[in-house]
């Protein structure tokens, strides 16, 4: 509330400001430097400025053979650091941590491949105009026979979580989209034939199928949804002398044609959005004046701005309600106003649901199931046996996932086309690594057990008796396994710390989504600890003790 007064009395402040500038002349409007810049006095004071960048995105970004970050961003990036006259550090950013990279202040300037949409200008601020354009396409292995994107409908394509596309792109071809963390993985998932096609940014896919490893990999689906690309800046940064200069330097270059030459220097396909930006920021009127300049408030003139996004006016329903609250308390309660992302939230809480009834179910049994058979035996398959399970005991759920994932299950879909599960993977890791806990409690009570009874061998008929000395460490078991489901988004599956990550990638809002996931992540943590502890009561408790 404090924050919001400050912010009225400023803006009050600043219409006074130019109220008092009616009178001045109409060439002084385009002179306009901006409200002093906190990011920009933070600079000066440090003497550097970082613009947050991304490393896996060529030609745009990408690490060169001498260890440096370089391409058609990296050279905006040193102009913007010459224009305000500062040494440069590049931050090296991913598609979901980029955002919450700017909003905590961990970068200055965003220059990351981010397409201007409605989602990202309410949690940032896109400077304008937008220094390139980017579209959606999709990659697909040597011999597929499309040309529509109506033919991918239903398809399972792999894509990376935060790609402003995913949520569109799924609703209008209804995609089944397996998202990974980074394009690495996405690549890795695509050549393992996890999925059909890897839908993507066309610059980069089409940058990927001209390397000789790519060779044969298709792009025949046409371009969908045109977008320019936008330096973001924090919010509080509208209209400031950082916005402006910024915009000025980006304004320049259309002019110029600089932004035409660095696209053909990367080897980037060139696009009519570009041509047309150049024609733009170059016209004149009758008088030789240019017709993109900026008006009285700094704001560029309406003819050259991007067009206004969605507001509460325009929707009705519980998405009004949802977008009121937004533009009036600064409450954005996307997961449930929105039905795409709703539908996220509520998918990613399903799987996690799943991913731990089946994860206990696996480790019960197989922890059961091991305890009992090795006990009182040491035969060279019991001693295997043991090994075996050690094995998943002391090894990390998320290196197993990737070894039988990636490793085994692209080596069964090369040699004989069978696709592993994403979900089964997932599960039995878990579950696996969970078994050797719990054998190891069961085998640790059993030998507490002999204390009293030296001829007491763990088999199921007595495995109630060893309950007193079990119970505690396998229900702690069970309980850090509802927390490992949250290892399974490294595999495409959307369970709910994905999912949460993913509308944070999408909207920013890092908040209320996080508040969410804690609460509901509380809250199913402690119903399965409840229905643990009531399978122990039912089942475990009864048995009679010696």
């Amino acid at each position: 509330m404090v924050f919001q007064l400050l912010s009225l009395i400023a803006a009050l402040c600043f219409a006074g400001q130019l109220a008092a500038q009616e009178t001045a002349p109409a060439a002084a409007a385009t002179a306009w430097k901006g409200k002093p810049s906190p990011t920009l006095e933070e600079v000066r004071r440090k003497k550097f400025l970082r613009i947050g960048v991304k490393t896996d995105f060529r030609p745009y970004n990408s690490i060169n053979e001498q260890g440096v970050v370089s391409g058609f961003e990296s050279d905006l990036a040193e102009l913007i650091a010459e224009r305000l006259g500062m040494r440069l550090k590049k931050v090296n950013t991913t598609t979901e941590n980029r955002f919450q990279k700017l909003v905590m202040g961990d970068v200055d300037i965003l220059l990351a491949t981010v397409a201007d949409t409605a989602e990202r200008r309410g949690m940032a601020l896109a400077v304008e105009p937008g220094y390139n354009e980017t579209s959606v396409n999709a990659l697909f292995p040597p011999g597929a026979k499309i040309d529509k994107w109506e033919q991918v409908r239903h398809d399972t394509l792999c894509a990376v979580q935060g790609s402003y596309f995913n949520k569109p792109m799924g609703e209008r071809y209804l995609l089944n989209l397996q998202t990974y963390k980074t394009v690495r993985d996405a690549h890795l998932a695509l050549r393992d034939g996890q999925c059909s096609g890897f839908m993507y940014s066309t610059g980069a896919l089409d940058n990927t199928r001209h390397l000789p490893q790519w060779a044969g990999y298709t792009m025949p689906l046409p371009n969908a949804l045109v977008t320019p690309m936008a330096v973001f800046l924090t919010r509080e940064e509208q209209g400031s002398e950082l916005d402006i200069a910024i915009g000025d330097l980006l304004a320049e270059l259309h002019r110029s044609g600089w932004m035409l030459e660095a696209n053909n220097k990367w080897g980037i396909k060139s696009t009519d959005w570009l041509t047309q930006q150049k024609a733009l920021w170059s016209g004149k009127d009758e008088n030789g004046r240019l017709n993109c300049v900026r008006g009285k408030n700094g704001a560029w003139s309406a003819a050259c701005r991007t067009a206004e996004y969605v507001s509460s006016e325009e929707v009705t329903g519980l998405q009004a309600l949802g977008l009121r609250l937004k533009e009036n308390f600064g409450i954005d309660l996307n997961f449930v106003y929105d039905p795409y992302d709703r539908t996220q939230f509520l998918r990613g809480l399903l799987y996690s649901m799943l991913l731990i009834a089946s994860g206990i179910a696996i480790s019960l049994t197989l922890g059961i199931a091991a305890a009992t058979t090795v006990d009182g035996r040491n035969g060279w398959r019991h001693r295997a046996l043991r090994v075996l399970m050690a094995y998943g005991r002391l090894t990390p759920p998320l290196i197993m996932m990737y070894l039988i994932f990636f490793g085994i299950g692209g080596w069964t879909t090369r040699e004989f086309g069978i696709k592993l599960p994403a979900f089964a993977v997932a599960t039995f890791c878990s579950g696996f690594y969970t078994a050797g806990l719990i054998m190891r409690a069961f085998l640790e009570a059993a030998d507490h057990m002999r204390r009293m009874q030296p001829d007491f061998v763990l088999r199921l008929h007595n495995i109630k008796q060893t309950e007193q000395f079990s119970g505690l460490p396998i229900k702690q078991a069970l309980i850090n396994l509802t927390k490992q489901t949250m290892l399974a988004s490294a595999i495409a599956i959307p369970e709910l710390l994905s999912a949460s990550s993913l509308l944070i990638a999408e909207k920013g809002n890092i908040f209320l989504t996080m508040t969410a996931l804690v609460i509901t992540f509380y809250l199913t943590t402690t119903l399965w600890a409840k229905i643990i502890h009531h399978f122990e009561a039912v089942l475990l408790r009864p048995a009679v003790h010696p």
